[in-house]
């Protein structure tokens, strides 16, 4: 059985490769003792893994231990990448596109990530990616507000979330929260009218946050990553043969 793993900012995920997609095995942080007990029946045997920052020696050696490889620029992928820095994209962001892209092939396509930061691809509908935005996410914003200002308050994401704030840590949350999902919004209608049939993946820790799902072209998939992954595993594996 093949192994997917996703190192987050502040989480690892990792799946099984199987014949439906990838099945998640485990979610939390990046410890490997948890991770060995999470995967221990299974019997892994090669791979994929990306990550958004370094990951520690004993963790890689385990991998290569298993043959897996790292998500690379100079990965075999199903899409033309268009990109000036290739080998400073993120490889994250990358298995994202590929993982919608396999959902929804031949479609202008808009890639939203919500976690740690916010990033928006675009996948045109000849198998390119475009390119994209990357921006700060909710915990960011909340704990730079309380960092580079002298005197408001650290404010937790979950609780009221009023149109307008009526005291202090309400106004933060609000300001925040809705300030996002109508950067989102605007980002999606603006793309949208430069792409008409655009189909939008929303994905990441934070995307519960946004009242988007539902709607008409947008699809929310929780493990766009490691979707992705299983995607271009499975690419590189028939190129093989």
């Amino acid at each position: 059985m093949k192994l997917l793993i996703d190192f987050g900012n502040t989480r690892v995920k990792v799946a099984a490769s199987t014949s439906s997609g990838p099945e998640l095995l485990y979610c939390g942080p990046a410890d490997l003792d948890d991770v060995l007990q999470a995967v221990h029946a299974c019997s892994p045997a090669g791979g994929i893994w990306c990550s958004v920052r370094p990951v520690s020696r004993q963790f890689e050696d385990w991998m290569l231990s298993l043959g897996m490889k790292r998500l690379s620029c100079a990965t075999p992928i199903p899409l033309k990448v268009d990109y000036a820095t290739p080998d400073t994209l993120g490889t994250d962001r990358l298995a994202a596109a590929v993982g919608a892209w396999s959902l929804k092939p031949g479609n202008d396509l808009l890639v939203i990530d919500a976690g740690t930061a916010i990033t928006a691809d675009m996948v045109r509908a000849d198998g390119t990616f475009a390119g994209g935005n990357i921006g700060p996410g909710i915990e960011m914003r909340l704990r730079s507000l309380h960092e580079h200002t002298g005197s408001l308050p650290l404010v937790n994401r979950h609780g009221e979330c009023p149109e307008f704030g009526f005291d202090t840590e309400t106004a933060i949350r609000s300001g925040v929260l809705r300030g996002v999902r109508l950067e989102i919004e605007a980002l999606v209608e603006s793309t949208r009218r430069e792409h008409g049939n655009l189909l939008v993946f929303l994905t990441g820790g934070d995307a519960d946050c946004f009242d988007l799902k539902g709607k008409s072209g947008i699809f929310a998939v929780r493990n766009l990553v490691l979707q992705g992954l299983d995607c271009i595993e499975k690419y590189n594996e028939n190129q093989d043969k």
